[in-house]
Parts: C-alpha cells; sequence; structure tokens
C-alpha cells in the first residue's frame, strides 16, 4: 500500500453502541450482508459479508474509516474527526479542516424490514455558525446498499452558503485499487473491482447532484477541500479509488431546511427503483397501430415500503409528439401510490409514420417525479378503397338529397369530398370531410367522389353520378 498510516490494534464492536478509546461514538447496525458502523462525527465503516474480514472503507481495519459528510459553509470546509479514527486516516489532501461538533450519542431503532428499516440518526454542528445538520442511515436486511438522509438547517434563519459533500476512500472487495465507474442510469460514481468487474461500490445521489468525481484517492480529497469536483469518472487502468458528490448551493434563502439524500452500495449494481418512494411503469411498453387508431396501456404505480410516503400520484404525458395524445380512466394513483390506470393512446390522422422511442408517461406525487417509458411503431400504410366499398351512383326524387358512402380500408385518414369527376379538385364540397356525404337538393345529374389522406398516401374513389327522376 502507498498510504501512511496510523496502526492501532482495534477491537470490533460487539454493541450496537459504543465509544471507542478516542471518544468517538459508534452505533453499529450488525445485519446482513451488510454491518454499518455509523460514527457520530458522520463518518462510516462497512463491512460486507461477501468479503468477510476486510472494511470497506480505508483503512479497512479501523472501527470508522475515510468516509463521510462534508460541507462548505460560508467558505470554510467541515467535515468528520478522520484524524482521531482509531485505524489511521488517509485524508491528508484535505487540508485544514474543521471538525463538526457532534451533538449526543446516536441510537439504534427499527427491526430491518422495509416497514421498519433499522435507523440511526446523529446530530451534527459546524462550530463557529448556526448551521446544524441531522443526518439519518437506513438500512433493510438483505439489501446490498443503505440509504443517508442528511437535513441542513440554520438555527437562526441566517442566509449560508452551502456546499455539501459526501465522499470515500473505497476499498473494492479484497483490493485497495479499482477501475473508476459512472452509472448514468443512477447518477452514480465508485469503484469497480479490477478482475471480474462484478464487485462496485458506489455513491448513488437521490437527490440529484450538482458535481462529482471518481479519481485516485488523495485526488478526491484535494478536489473536495478545493470545493470543486471536476465531473470526470474515466475508467482506466487499476488505481487507489476514491469517489464524491456534492450538491452546491443548497440553501437558497432564510429559514430555509433542506434535505438531501444518497445511498452507498456495494457489489452488484442495484435497480433504481430502490432509491424513490414509488416505481412506475406500464405495459406492454412498445404497441404498433396505425394513424387513426388507438390502444389501451396499463399503468402501474408501486409504493417503496422502506419510505414514508403518504401522496397520491398523478398522471400526466406532458411531452408527446405532435399528432399522438393520452387519456387517463383516472388523473391519479391514491396515496401511498399502489395500483394500477388505464391509459389510451390515440393517433390522429395527421401523425407523421415512423418509430417513436422514449415516449414517457409521468407519475407525480409529494417531491417526487417518476417516468414509465414506452415506443410506438406508427405503421405507413396508405388508404385503399375495395370495389364494394366505393360511393354508388343512385336515383333520387327531383329536390331530394342523396347519401354517399366510402370504406377505406388500411390507414385511414381524412376526407374531402368533390363535385365532379375524379379526380378534378377544383370543386370541393364546403364540410364534407367524412367517410359519410349528404348530397346538395338534385334537381340535374350531379357527379360527386371522394378523396382520403394520411401521411402515407392519398386513394380517390370513382365517380358517383346521382340523378332526378
Amino acid at each position: 500500500m502507498r498510504r501512511a498510516r496510523m496502526s492501532f490494534v482495534v477491537a470490533m464492536l460487539v454493541a450496537f453502541a459504543a465509544v471507542t478509546a478516542y471518544g468517538q461514538s459508534i452505533t453499529t447496525i450488525d445485519a446482513s450482508p451488510l454491518k454499518i458502523n455509523v460514527g457520530a462525527d458522520g463518518s462510516f465503516q462497512i463491512f460486507n459479508t461477501a468479503v468477510p474480514g476486510v472494511g470497506q472503507v480505508f483503512p479497512t481495519g479501523g472501527s470508522l474509516a475515510d468516509m463521510g459528510l462534508m460541507a462548505h459553509v460560508d467558505g470554510v470546509l467541515y467535515a468528520p474527526s478522520f484524524t482521531t479514527h482509531n485505524g489511521g486516516t488517509a485524508t491528508g489532501n484535505l487540508g485544514a479542516y474543521t471538525p463538526w461538533t457532534q451533538l449526543g450519542i446516536p441510537r439504534l431503532t427499527g427491526n430491518g424490514t422495509p416497514e421498519s428499516p433499522y435507523a440511526v440518526s446523529i446530530a451534527l454542528a459546524a462550530p463557529g455558525t448556526d448551521v446544524r445538520v441531522t443526518m439519518t442511515v437506513r438500512y433493510v436486511r438483505g439489501n446490498n446498499f443503505f440509504r443517508v438522509s442528511s437535513n441542513f438547517f440554520s438555527t437562526t434563519n441566517t442566509l449560508h452558503e452551502i456546499d455539501a459533500t459526501f465522499g470515500a476512500d473505497i476499498f473494492l472487495a479484497a483490493s485497495d485499487a479499482g477501475i473508476f465507474v459512472s452509472v448514468p442510469d443512477l447518477g452514480a460514481v465508485g469503484g469497480r473491482d479490477c478482475g471480474d468487474g462484478g464487485y462496485n461500490i458506489l455513491l448513488i445521489p437521490i437527490t440529484p447532484a450538482s458535481r462529482f468525481t471518481a479519481s485516485f484517492f488523495s485526488h478526491v480529497w484535494s478536489q473536495i477541500a478545493a470545493n470543486e469536483l471536476n465531473n470526470i469518472a474515466t475508467p482506466g487502468e487499476c488505481q487507489d479509488n476514491g469517489a464524491a458528490i456534492q450538491w452546491q448551493n443548497i440553501m437558497q434563502g432564510p429559514a430555509t431546511s433542506v434535505e438531501l439524500s444518497h445511498a452507498v452500495s456495494f457489489g452488484a449494481i442495484p435497480s433504481a427503483a430502490n432509491f424513490h418512494p414509488f416505481s412506475l411503469s406500464v405495459t406492454p411498453n412498445f404497441v404498433t397501430l396505425a394513424p387513426g387508431e388507438s390502444t389501451t396501456l396499463t399503468v402501474t404505480s408501486v409504493h417503496n415500503p422502506e419510505f414514508d410516503f403518504n401522496s397520491p400520484v398523478r398522471l400526466s404525458a406532458p411531452a408527446l409528439p405532435q399528432g399522438m395524445t393520452i387519456t387517463f380512466d383516472k388523473s391519479e394513483i391514491p396515496a401511498p401510490g399502489n395500483g394500477t390506470a388505464k391509459a389510451t393512446l390515440s393517433i390522429d390522422n395527421t401523425i407523421f409514420p415512423q418509430r417513436y422511442e422514449g415516449l414517457s408517461i409521468l407519475g407525480s406525487g409529494g417531491n417526487e417525479v417518476r417516468f414509465a417509458n414506452f415506443g410506438a411503431d406508427v405503421l405507413c400504410t396508405p388508404p385503399t378503397i375495395l370495389g364494394t366499398s366505393q360511393p354508388v351512383s343512385q336515383t333520387v326524387a327531383s329536390g331530394a338529397k342523396a347519401k354517399l358512402r366510402v370504406t377505406a380500408q388500411g390507414g385511414a385518414g381524412t376526407y374531402q369530398w368533390y363535385s365532379g369527376h375524379a379526380p378534378i379538385t377544383r370543386f370541393p364540397v364546403a364540410g364534407a370531410t367524412s367517410a359519410e356525404f349528404e348530397t346538395p337538393a338534385i334537381f340535374g345529374p350531379e357527379m360527386f367522389w371522394v378523396r382520403i389522406s394520411n401521411p402515407c398516401g392519398t386513394v380517390d374513389s370513382l365517380t358517383a353520378t346521382v340523378s332526378p327522376q
């Protein structure tokens, strides 16, 4: 290893809460596959049963390690008290910083189920300011990730400039080296095992992050110190990994309380649905239809019981292409967001025929917005008229009106009737724009025909003659 270390012999924690010889209060979520040590100073160490005996954050032998919540408050960097951790630290590139003031000893609550996750809450203060942070760690047995919510607030309603960062010197499986990685679907960054690539440690922003970095561990601490994460996570050769995510200018005004959420995962890349209070899906996720047709989709919303969510999920489709509309049999799915709705997708006769991908139905509830994506093939079938479906010549009483009809096959579209012989279009009949047409009063022989058009082509009917008796 290339890092300067402090060497200590440390006894493993055997209780849920303890205070180390260095004054660090630690609360342990002792579960499977993750065992999570939560420090009262906003730091962590994690053990994964998939990698026995190895801490997943450097230094691997410490009860707490180089992972935690940091923030620049009015230009001053606040961070966990890394230098007092009993396993040493490799955060020298952070330079000078002010440790958070620990407010109380955290306790463990919950039973580890989705409805009642294990939870540890800690309280921090930025000394010399009125800024406080309440951080809550939640974990459900069996998951390979845990979630963190950090609530920043001012006790005197004073406006502050705050950039919050969560960073880590990650230790991948049984190796301190890995490949920098980003997962765009999650907005996540971290490292991947250099071997088979199956083991990842990821920092996953649930509240969308402003900036990120995945780099050599010392470069990560330098970027945090400078408050300038570089938005780079380029895969390369095996290196000593670190990563960070940042939320900039989080406190927009006085009396503002801001909650930031993220997750940390170990091993396989988790699904994005794990990190939101509800998920949205649509079936079928691909349909085929012609201009003028419609079809029914089923929209399903599923509440994630790990989240305390008590809002209906409102449905809309605000960004469809011109000529495409969706109507719902109900506008919202009742709280807490478990249920289905029928969505009727209609394609009008003017739509351009092609494959439409990336179409979305939107579900919104509380402060959460989720999308269900689907696609549609609009077939290019020009209209046709079979011989038995042509307008029929007929005789009516003098001064009477006649009804002419046409039946289109394939991709039917718009109709326009004309007076005269097909295909002369000099005399369109005003308002005669449907498959059925009632003529004016007939006092002498009159000829009529219809043109049917859609984006794929046009077809002209035969000419029908209407004569008085």
